[in-house]
């Protein structure tokens, strides 16, 4: 990520708003992400102050220096530096500084040269001259060696990358991020808790809680400090993952340094940012898939009395959210049904799973348990579902929507009161 330093210049803030200038992927600037990308793989195997040096070399007295750092660090941020001595340097210097003091030759008042020194610790030690050389001073920055440069940037993912930290720094000085989100759920909680950002969620529509969710971020401090940037960098570290999802927008109350004033930060769907975060994929199982694909072929036509969507509506429980596999609609009275499909897990994921079915009390949620999960069937039976079925091989569909018409409500009746 970037630096303060880094993002500063590129910040307009204009009547209560402020945004990031990004970076156009024109001749110009496809011509300097190419000449920094060559020159990281032409500086393997020099030191880090080499490579410092060229870099401002490279800069001189350009007017876009901030561009020029900022897209060095994000090559940078690839690549590998070697950080692992053969000896560790401060007892390395510790010994050789007990030997007394050391000139490049040997005299009268100096006897022991600095060659002649180096050789014995290196005898002592089963290393070269040249590794005793190269161990002396490895734990300082300038001296660790560039290694390799990282899986390598073309000039325009460069310039992408650069932009999406430009953006997502501008949060380093939010206090509070809200978002509206549509979809993408299961990545977006998983991100939510890999940054340890607390949240607060209610539906956009009471109604009905498939339409999205409104989430507020607060951060890890957020409630009791009026300035930092601790909690900030959270909500940066977490932009990305916002762009998994496809309908989505976010507001930030954001305070950057010499403004005297909050201002707000804004973004949606319709942004050029690109996200270099994994999306998990459509399924988690095969399991899951093949549902999904035989309830298609036997009843995704035209005629189909029922809506089959993946992971599109969130259980509150006491301290977490639930997301089931699937929902049923019903084409015409709306009514709605959800499915969470319980395969082969470890014994503690499965305890942990009844525990959030039992915390959420839907009798409008199906649990379809695979019969070697490895869990007595009166356990998921006293799971306060709506209802369990359980298969030996693979689902049987008839029963399935037997069990979404006795279960399903209308959306109004799945509304709930919003955790934090």
């Amino acid at each position: 990520m970037l630096k303060a330093e880094h993002i500063r210049p590129r910040l307009v803030i204009r009547s209560g708003q402020v945004w990031t200038k990004p970076v156009p992927a024109d001749y110009y600037y496809l011509d300097v992400a190419n000449d920094l990308i060559s020159l990281f793989q032409r500086y393997v195997g020099h030191s880090h102050g080499e490579l410092d040096d060229a870099l401002r070399d490279y800069e001189g007295d350009s007017l876009d220096y901030p561009v020029i750092r900022g897209l060095a660090t994000v090559i940078a941020s690839r690549c590998t530096f070697n950080t692992n001595p053969p000896v560790d340097p401060a007892d390395l210097r510790a010994a050789l500084s007990s030997r007394g003091p050391v000139t490049a030759k040997q005299d009268l008042f100096h006897p022991a040269a600095r060659e002649h020194v180096l050789t014995e610790a290196g005898v002592e030690l089963g290393l070269t001259v040249e590794q005793v050389e190269a161990a002396l001073f490895a734990d300082l920055v300038e001296e660790q060696i560039l290694i390799d440069s990282g899986e390598l940037f073309t000039p325009g993912d460069l310039i992408a990358r650069y932009n999406m930290e430009l953006a997502r720094g501008l949060l380093y000085w939010a206090r509070e991020v809200r978002l509206q989100v549509h979809d993408g759920y299961k990545d977006l909680f998983k991100y939510i808790k890999l940054f340890k950002l607390m949240y607060t969620i209610r539906p956009l529509h009471e109604q009905d809680p498939s339409r999205g969710y409104h989430m507020t971020l607060h951060g890890p401090i957020s409630p009791f400090v009026k300035s930092t940037i601790r909690y900030g960098l959270q909500f940066a570290k977490f932009l990305p993952a916002l762009l998994l999802c496809e309908h989505w927008q976010m507001e930030a109350d954001v305070q950057p340094p010499r403004s005297a004033s909050v201002v707000r930060y804004t973004l949606n769907d319709q942004t050029d940012l690109r996200t270099h975060f994994k999306s998990s994929g459509l399924f988690d199982s095969q399991l899951e898939a093949d549902f999904a694909a035989e309830f298609e072929a036997k009843y995704g036509g035209a005629e189909r009395k029922w809506e089959l969507d993946r992971e599109d509506e969130l259980i509150m429980t006491d301290d977490t959210i639930m997301i089931p596999d699937f929902s049923f609609t019903h084409r015409r009275d709306g009514r709605r049904a959800l499915l969470e499909i319980v395969g082969f897990w470890h014994p503690d994921y499965l305890r942990r799973k009844i525990n959030k079915v039992r915390q959420a009390g839907r009798q409008d949620l199906i649990l379809l348990v695979y019969k070697s999960a490895n869990v007595s069937e009166a356990v998921f039976e006293a799971a306060s579902a709506g209802e369990v079925l359980f298969f030996a091989r693979k689902p049987v569909l008839k029963d399935v929507l037997a069990a979404v018409e006795r279960c399903a409500v209308p959306a109004a009746e799945t509304a709930q009161e919003p955790p934090s």
